[in-house]
């Protein structure tokens, strides 16, 4: 089962740039599990798709905090077709 999560940075240290928002992106899309991920730095917002049986919210959260990005997250299921 795939879940959608969107992660509102909320931190002090932000998505600036494309460049952070690529950072972001590879840094999550390296993770097992991970099928999308959408960094926006203009809304502050990092949208993940997932397999939530091989990876969970917390898991994900950790490796923003780890790259220094505080985050809160909102979440959903999604269409397991994807």
């Amino acid at each position: 089962m795939y879940k959608f999560v969107t992660f509102e940075v909320i931190g002090d240290q932000r998505l600036h740039c494309e460049s952070c928002e690529n950072r972001v992106t590879r840094l999550l899309r390296g993770m097992e599990g991970v099928s999308k991920v959408c960094a926006q730095a203009s809304n502050q917002r990092i949208e993940v798709l997932f397999d939530n049986v091989v990876l969970d919210d917390a898991a994900i959260a950790e490796r923003l905090s780890a790259a220094g990005y505080q985050t809160r997250a909102n979440s959903s299921a999604a269409d397991s077709g994807n």
